[in-house]
């Protein structure tokens, strides 16, 4: 045991399996219900709550793949992370992926395709990790889940001396990613909506 996971008793991040992935995208879209960035996109909390499980399951499925998708023993919270051989095949395939996103997106698809297109477009060029996606089920907050699966992801980053990167959209998150090393490196604003902060994390020698 690390010592990062020897300050968070009882809470130990694993792999996810492909047979938990619709566990996992209901634990993401539990988690980003009440999201500004994901309000911004389903305006409707009654279609938000019929659509974002499928939304985050594409996602889910996509990093299951290349076997990094991390969750806790019970399926509270989880982490989507893309080390850059994983952000090349996305890439490789992001026509494909643009499709089922627009559709997984349903009615709010030109808002999500504008949300991607505003992350693409400000995304970092230097070799790095991503944490594109990660969420905790709202009542299991407030008791250490985040940081234990961040520690898992960002040990790996330590360990293969790269950086990360990532979008926080909420200050409570940007607040949770300063604690572990991370610092701001510019806004991202949504048309009448919110910001989102690029964060940027150097590695621990």
């Amino acid at each position: 045991m690390s010592l990062m996971e020897s300050l968070r008793p009882g809470i130990h991040p694993r792999r996810a399996t492909p047979d938990e992935t619709r566990a996992v995208a209901e634990a993401l879209a539990s988690g980003f219900f009440d999201d500004p960035v994901i309000g911004w996109a389903w305006t409707e909390p009654e279609r938000r709550r019929e659509i974002l499980p499928d939304f985050f399951e594409l996602w889910v499925a996509g990093c299951m793949e290349y076997d990094e998708v991390y969750t806790t023993p019970d399926l509270s919270g989880a982490a989507l992370w893309m080390p850059p051989r994983v952000q090349r095949a996305f890439d490789e395939n992001a026509e494909a992926f643009a499709i089922g996103v627009e559709h997984a997106a349903r009615e709010s698809a030109p808002a999500v395709m504008e949300l991607l297109t505003l992350l693409d477009g400000n995304h970092p060029h230097e070799p790095h990790c991503y944490l594109p996606i990660m969420a905790t089920r709202p009542e299991r907050q407030g008791r250490g889940i985040g940081s234990a699966l961040l520690d898992t992801v960002l040990e790996q980053c330590d360990r293969e001396s790269l950086p990360a990167y990532l979008e926080a959209t909420s200050a409570r998150n940007e607040s949770l990613y300063a604690r572990h090393g991370f610092h701001t490196i510019g806004e991202l604003p949504l048309p009448d909506g919110p910001v989102l902060h690029a964060m940027w994390r150097e590695p621990d020698a």
